[in-house]
């Protein structure tokens, strides 16, 4: 269940609307059901919603438009399209204005509800110790909002890592993965640049040990890193610190 989301639906046939509303709502689920693009803005500029459930054949505006204007306002809202269109076409103009899913009408309520509960886990912060990493803003911050600042290397390492299967990569694929034109990136400096950065980490973040190596193999991430993308002046959804890019050899 994901706790205190907020769905609104633009639906004009008010018979379905107010079924899948109804379908809809539970505890831990605000919906609001509207019919049209403009009844949507009111509604949003009373309380923003995390998730936005279109019909495409709207009156004024359709579906495509405000999904469009949604994806631009609000970067990190999830939009789900509800349509009959059945054409690839269709499909792929959808997914071009903006949306994450694109279902198509008579709509399974079971799918409809599995789509709600994915996209909640994305849309919504995720509340737990995990550390959050930036690669735009190139960040590192800790839960309890303290961040790090890193180097371009640092932040593309730690996002292979943080990607990997178990969270662990051999040297070599580390090396490959870090390979720049301008660094000459070996063993030993590669040996050197973890140092650096387990030494930043505990001294910055208080984390220990997040990077270990692994004998005969490589390195392991050991904490979970959550990543997140958007500038240092905003548009991400995790509460974490930017700061300026810096670049120090050999990272």
């Amino acid at each position: 269940m994901n706790p205190l989301l907020d769905i609104i639906l633009v639906e004009d046939n008010d018979a379905l609307r107010e079924e899948l509303v109804s379908f809809l709502q539970r505890p831990g689920w605000a919906v609001r059901g509207v019919d049209c693009g403009e009844a949507m803005d009111a509604a949003l500029r009373s309380r923003p919603a995390d998730i936005a459930l279109l019909d495409l054949n709207l009156p004024f505006e359709d579906g495509l438009g405000i999904a469009r204007r949604l994806r631009t306002v609000f970067p990190m809202m999830g939009i789900v399209l509800l349509t009959a269109r059945t054409q690839p076409s269709d499909r792929r103009r959808g997914y071009e204005a903006g949306a994450d899913v694109y279902l198509t009408k008579p709509t399974s309520v079971e799918e409809l509800e599995s789509v709600i509960h994915n996209l909640g886990r994305r849309v919504q912060p995720v509340n737990d110790d995990a550390l959050v990493l930036n690669p735009s803003a190139l960040t590192l911050a800790a839960p309890g909002g303290a961040a790090l600042r890193l180097t371009v290397t640092e932040a593309e390492m730690l996002h292979a890592l943080a990607l990997a299967p178990e969270r662990q990569l051999h040297t070599e694929f580390l090396l490959y993965t870090l390979a720049d034109k301008s660094i000459t990136l070996t063993r030993e400096n590669l040996a050197v640049l973890i140092s650096r950065l387990r030494a930043k980490l505990e001294n910055t973040l208080g984390q220990a040990e997040v990077i270990k190596a692994v004998r005969g193999v490589g390195y392991r991430l050991t904490p979970v890193v959550r990543i997140v993308h958007g500038s240092a002046t905003g548009g991400q959804r995790v509460n974490a610190a930017t700061a300026a890019t810096t670049t120090t050899a050999p990272g």
